[in-house]
């Protein structure tokens, strides 16, 4: 997309975390919050369809209509096909209102790299829609066993915002904890409380400018076998150095990667330049304008036996020369 310009693609959200987390309570507060944002909401399970009889106008297989003009159904198959049809006048929302944005709601046990990547590769997905923002319901009261579960700390990995959920049940002390537990794993994902997901749904789903949020202390972090490897480099970069640099770390950590995301300081751009990656599939777009001087990249690569010496190295590598 040429710099300055809108982008017309319609945002895509994604509600994700593991089970029991609060991911339909908190579908519904989105639902029901006073906003003119109309929603398609695409519930990619089995089974019904966790929207309150009271936002329903009128149900007909799949397919629901709620009272404030969002559209929300069950996808059962493909999901990329499904999303392929919102944009078609044939498709099988061909009698759907207009829509601003789509959220999604994944099982509870499900990786979100395969529906990442899906938003990244799939060129007639990723012509109509953008990924706005991962959204991670942790259960504050069950977090211990359930991040024991190496899908839900993949799903808490490739969070874009993480809300810790039920902050009722447990005291303050381990509220604080937990949120320093969170903050190991993904250090750059800003972590919201709530109670029965009582929260500013706005906040929550703002497209953000994707800022680090890098403890000052040190630059990785540990749980358990999952690391959070933050970089930050002032110095300009090659755009093509950087291209072969990126490639190689898709290809040399597929399997150990799961998340790498942040903006990149190009030679010769007054734009920062957006990554995004999950597993061994990437993209990079021109991003905003820089404001004032202080340009930089800065970087977060999150897996399992990561080598932050390493990647550091590559990324010094990749200075514009001159």
């Amino acid at each position: 997309m040429p710099p300055g310009l809108r982008d017309p693609r319609i945002p895509i959200h994604i509600l994700t975390g593991w089970l029991g987390a609060g991911k339909t309570t908190l579908l519904n507060k989105i639902l029901s919050a006073p906003q003119r944002l109309r929603w398609i909401v695409l519930v990619n399970e089995f089974g019904d369809i966790g929207i309150d009889h009271k936002l329903v106008v009128h149900a007909e297989e799949d397919l629901i209509e709620l009272q404030n003009g969002c559209v929300c159904c069950t996808v059962r198959g493909d999901l990329v096909k499904a999303l392929i049809e919102l944009k078609s006048p044939k498709g099988w929302l061909k009698k759907q209102p207009s829509f601003d944005r789509v959220i999604i709601e994944t099982t509870g046990v499900a990786q979100p790299g395969p529906l990442l990547r899906t938003l990244l590769v799939e060129s007639q997905v990723a012509e109509n829609f953008k990924l706005a923002g991962l959204v991670c319901m942790v259960d504050a009261l069950n977090a211990e066993s359930s991040l024991a579960e190496s899908v839900a700390l993949d799903q808490l990995a490739s969070a874009d915002v993480v809300v810790l959920n039920k902050v009722d049940l447990v005291d303050k002390t381990h509220t604080a904890k937990l949120k320093k537990h969170l903050a190991a794993i993904n250090p750059e994902a800003p972590c919201f409380s709530s109670t029965y997901g009582d929260i500013d749904v706005l906040e929550i789903l703002r497209e953000r400018r994707r800022e680090m949020q890098t403890p000052q202390s040190t630059t990785e972090n540990h749980l358990g076998d999952m690391q959070a490897i933050c970089l930050k480099h002032a110095t300009a970069l090659d755009e093509m150095k950087v291209q072969l640099w990126l490639a190689g770390c898709a290809q040399s950590l597929s399997g150990e990667l799961i998340r790498w995301k942040g903006f990149l300081h190009l030679h010769g751009r007054s734009e920062r330049c957006v990554l995004q990656g999950v597993y061994d599939v990437y993209s990079v777009e021109v991003g905003e304008p820089w404001e004032g001087k202080d340009r930089f990249s800065e970087l977060v690569f999150i897996g399992r036996r990561l080598d932050e010496a390493t990647l550091r190295k590559g990324l010094k590598a990749c200075e514009a020369s001159g």
